[in-house]
């Protein structure tokens, strides 16, 4: 043909080129439509992940093979979640990191390619492991693939899949129009993954918020039913599906029975670990050492004070509906705790009422029908104790604080030896029975050992006073009113711990003596040798060293390390400012007294 002919031939040739051209591009727009109303019809992302690929080869005019790839976290790499064509089940076992070869290198690139000639190609295929390398040529021989385009599918940004087709034939037929093709099908597809994957989510949610109604109705059914914490706890392990124990700080008690994997966590354990922890992330996670599981802890608390602990064991994380589970539960539970520290409150003034008429009984008759109720009698040994919170104390923790005490005492005292027991704002009244078996003192070393040994685990010390331990009619009432001077006394020297009124001595005389009173009577004693210019400190020194060593001077000189006539020199000089002789009995012992006084009283000095 000559080339006028062929121009001829090509001018001909265009009008069925285009008619062609559009025919074509009329077919890929109208499979893609209904691709996309096919694919965002679909809600299970499972589901919707195998049509993507289907959908992407109908837009595609040309045979060619399609292979649909997905990331996995859990692994960091991606792996096929759907093929068409003649792929072998080999690359189902792939798995390529992110930039490892062409799946990788668009994964990481986030844009489409076109694989048109071999440089381009080797240029991202030449990152492959071996072991990738050969899952694919076994999966397929690639002998009469000639073009490929790899396309990202991005959901909020974020690649999460990569489709790739290869062309079969012997001329390369993909070309630019079918990456802008694909692309444009991709960035639909995302859309379809979103809704799907916010779909997903909110039926989890919805189906999360059902099942907790369901375990807060079951919880809430045992606790209007009063079947008590056994129960609860119970029910609550069986909804999460994982051993569960609840240790109740109230009464000391665990539920189930403490078993030896609880051995190593003690209540002052527990109780520390909760000190430490910040709102809200209350709940702890103990790894366990070598192969055992790791044990969670969840703190029942109200008012800022820990009620009690539940504990789980669990080889793995909880799940989300475990957790939820284990939220509806402490909550429950800490009601439960509320509603027994109620009851234990009614329960301590009743208590109270009844002590109090105790001790007030006039008429013998009347004391001793209700000292009977309690197992005392005519012969019974009694003693009466009282514990006071230091301030500043929350005054919203102080009911939960004096029922967890009361429970520890009852725990070690027993029944028998501490009948009655009740707190009262601050203070907390005990009333003790000495049992025969008892030997002098043994009832009050054993009740000041427990009070010391709460004290350690809760983190909080008592003032705390004894009565001596009597019998009779007038027995509660005399042991009472001395417990109550002891706790004075430690109160007024600001001393964190229980004493004996037997061990305050002499100190009783000034137990309800006012502070400025007792202040006054030790200033007229030294504030004159403090006038003294140069001898102040001295002669201070010699009067207190002096009554220290029961007035006898030569001890007082060997003390003092000075010779015994400058004693007798400082001791007229005292007696001479103060207008006191030595060998006045009455002034001796108002010097005594001072000098006592100066010393065991906070403000002595």
């Amino acid at each position: 043909m000559t080339d006028a002919e062929m121009e001829t031939l090509s001018s001909l040739l265009y009008p069925c080129y285009s008619e062609f051209m559009a025919a074509k591009h009329e077919h890929a727009l109208n499979e893609m439509m209904n691709s996309i109303r096919d694919v965002t019809q679909l809600l299970d992302l499972n589901e919707l992940l195998e049509r993507i690929l289907a959908s992407a080869l109908a837009v595609i005019p040309y045979e060619s093979i399609g292979v649909l790839w997905s990331y996995d976290p859990a692994i960091d790499a991606l792996k096929v979640k759907a093929r068409a064509g003649e792929m072998g089940e080999e690359m189902l076992r792939m798995r390529m990191k992110p930039g490892e070869g062409i799946i990788g290198k668009t994964y990481v690139r986030g844009e489409p390619r076109l694989y048109n000639n071999i440089r381009i190609l080797e240029e991202d295929v030449g990152n492959m492991s071996e072991e990738n390398r050969g899952y694919l040529y076994t999966a397929y021989h690639f002998e009469n693939v000639c073009s490929i385009i790899s396309v990202p599918i991005k959901v909020e940004g974020q690649t999460e899949c990569v489709l790739i087709f290869y062309q079969k034939g012997t001329i390369p037929l993909f070309g630019e129009a079918e990456v802008r093709l694909l692309q444009s099908f991709a960035d639909q597809v995302s859309i379809a993954i979103t809704n799907a994957k916010l779909y997903a989510h909110l039926s989890e949610q919805n189906k999360a918020l059902i099942r907790r109604d369901e375990i807060h109705s079951s919880l809430m059914k045992l606790s209007l039913q009063n079947k008590g914490v056994g129960s609860i706890v119970g029910e609550l392990s069986r909804v999460i599906g994982v051993p569960l124990t609840f240790v109740d700080f109230i009464d000391n008690e665990w539920y189930p029975r403490r078993t030896e994997a609880d051995k190593e966590w003690s209540m002052e354990r527990l109780l520390k670990l909760y000190q430490s922890l910040t709102a809200p992330d209350y709940l702890s996670v103990v790894p366990g050492e070598g192969q055992h599981p790791s044990h969670y802890l969840y703190p029942i608390a109200s008012a800022r004070q820990c009620l009690g602990y539940l504990m789980l064991r669990s080889e793995g994380p909880l799940e989300a509906l475990q957790l939820i589970a284990l939220e509806q539960g402490s909550s429950i539970l800490a009601l439960e705790l509320m509603r027994k520290q109620s009851l234990a409150e009614f329960y301590f003034k009743k208590t109270q009422q009844f002590f109090n008429d105790l001790r007030l009984s006039k008429e013998s008759g009347e004391y001793w029908e209700k000292s009977g109720e309690i197992g005392i009698g005519p012969s019974t040994r009694l003693a009466v104790g009282l514990l006071e919170f230091p301030e500043p104390a929350d005054p919203s923790a102080l009911s939960t604080m004096s029922l967890q005490l009361i429970s520890f005492l009852r725990d070690k005292m027993t029944l028998a030896v501490m009948p009655v027991a009740f707190g009262s704002e601050r203070r907390i009244t005990l009333l003790l029975i000495s049992p025969e078996t008892y030997v002098a003192g043994q009832l009050e070393r054993k009740l000041i050992a427990c009070i010391n040994d709460w004290g350690k685990k809760a983190g909080t010390q008592l003032f705390g006073g004894l009565g001596s331990i009597r019998a009779g009619l007038d027995a509660v009432n005399t042991s009472y009113q001395e417990a109550d001077k002891a706790l004075a006394y430690q109160k007024t020297r600001g001393e964190l711990a229980p004493i004996r009124y037997a061990e305050i001595g002499v100190n009783r005389l000034f137990i309800r003596q006012p502070a400025e009173d007792l202040e006054a009577f030790i200033a007229e004693v030294f504030e004159p040798l403090r006038t003294a210019k140069g001898q102040a400190a001295m002669l201070e020194d010699t009067l207190t060293a002096y009554m220290a060593c029961g007035g006898s001077a030569s001890q007082t000189a060997s003390a003092l390390h000075i010779h015994i006539n400058t004693l007798y020199q400082r001791i007229r000089k005292i007696e001479e400012l103060l207008g006191m002789s030595f060998s006045s009995q009455e002034h001796l012992l108002h010097l005594q007294l001072a000098c006592y006084l100066r010393q065991t009283l906070p403000n002595g000095r």
